[in-house]
Parts: C-alpha cells; sequence; structure tokens
C-alpha cells in the first residue's frame, strides 16, 4: 500500500499550537473570537477559508499568524502511535507521502528531530506549487512520479479537504476523527486512533 498522510492533526498533533498563535494573532488585530467557533472552522475548512469568510485582513492576519506559529513550532510533536505505525505499515511494504499546507522544509524539519525522516518518501508542501486540496493535483503527481497503483494507494487525513482531495484523485480515504464534529464525510475507512491503521492495512 501507498500512503499520502496530511500532517497537522494527523500525524502531529498541532493544533494546539496553532489554536494558540491563532488567538494572539485576533488579540492583536483587536478582535474578539470564540475559541470553540475558531477550532470548529479550521478543522471543518481551513485556516485559509476563515480568513477569507470572515473577512480578516489580508494578508497581514495570515502573516501574523504564521509569524507566531513559527516561533511555537518546536512545540509540536508526532500523536504517540504515528512513530509505531508508519513502521509498522512499512515493514508491511508500504510507502510514505506526506501532502501539506505547511512548507516543505518546516515538514522535513520536525520529521527529522523526531526520528521519522527516514520513514517518508517525499513530501509536498504549500511552497511546491500544486493548488491546495482538496484539488487532487499534488496526489496524482505523487501516484504519476513513483508510480502507485491508485487501488493501493490512501489518503489520511483529519479534515473534509482531505477525504475531498483523496476522491478526488480515486484514491482510497481514511479520516482520522478526533474531535467527532459530525460532519458528512465520505471516505472508504474511519479511525479514532492511528494505530487502527496497521489493523485496516
Amino acid at each position: 500500500m501507498n500512503y499520502i498522510w496530511d500532517f497537522d492533526g494527523t500525524l502531529y498533533d498541532t493544533y494546539p499550537i496553532m489554536m494558540k498563535a491563532l488567538m494572539r494573532t485576533f488579540e492583536d488585530f483587536d478582535l474578539q473570537k470564540d475559541q470553540v467557533d475558531v477550532y470548529k472552522k479550521i478543522k471543518e475548512e481551513s485556516i485559509r477559508q476563515m480568513i477569507i469568510d470572515w473577512q480578516l485582513p489580508i494578508p497581514d492576519f495570515d502573516q501574523t499568524y504564521h509569524q507566531y506559529e513559527a516561533q511555537q513550532n518546536k512545540g509540536s510533536f508526532p500523536f504517540v502511535e504515528a512513530k509505531d505505525t508508519l513502521k509498522k505499515l512499512q515493514e508491511k511494504g508500504g510507502q510514505h507521502f506526506i501532502l501539506t499546507h505547511r512548507t516543505v522544509e518546516s515538514t522535513w524539519r520536525l520529521l527529522k528531530r523526531d526520528g521519522l525522516d527516514s520513514l517518508i518518501v517525499e513530501i509536498i508542501g504549500s511552497d511546491s506549487n500544486f493548488p491546495r486540496k482538496p484539488d487532487p493535483a499534488a496526489i496524482n503527481y505523487f501516484i504519476n512520479n513513483h508510480q502507485l497503483d491508485r487501488s493501493q494507494t490512501v489518503m489520511i487525513g483529519d479534515r473534509k479537504l482531505d477525504i475531498e482531495a483523496g476522491n478526488n484523485a480515486d484514491v482510497q480515504t481514511v479520516f482520522f476523527d478526533l474531535d467527532f464534529l459530525g460532519q458528512e464525510i465520505t471516505a472508504t475507512y474511519f479511525i479514532n486512533n492511528l494505530k487502527e491503521m496497521v489493523q485496516i492495512f
């Protein structure tokens, strides 16, 4: 099997850091926002969509948020089960790829720090010049560049747009549901813990 992973909220528990950076940014712009509403918005959609829908100052808000998030980045760590799950799936012949909205370099930096870099074949990030998820272009690149069989490829993510990207690329999908927000998600499989991946595949 070939595994294309989302990073934030799927392999790494980065949302606490992201939320701190977002709430600090709202304070800087004198905007009163409820933390629960913010979290729900970015989990169900994305930070970019939140900025558009809530008519936040562009690009100032985004730049300020990313500065705060980068300062706190070292506080982000993989989910407890991530390394063991990646290793076990690789031992079964699996290949791992990452498709993320963060930069390629910052993603590799965290993976190397935590000893996960040797488990990953390639990363596509926000600076890789592909359309953002749910566009399937990046997944199609992985498939074409590495001669992957679509029927043996799966996209794993914690947000609807990850699953839609996989569906749009005609690969299997796994929705990692930690929050039980009750969204309508059309995925091949649903998991609540990464170790379930080893049982499924």
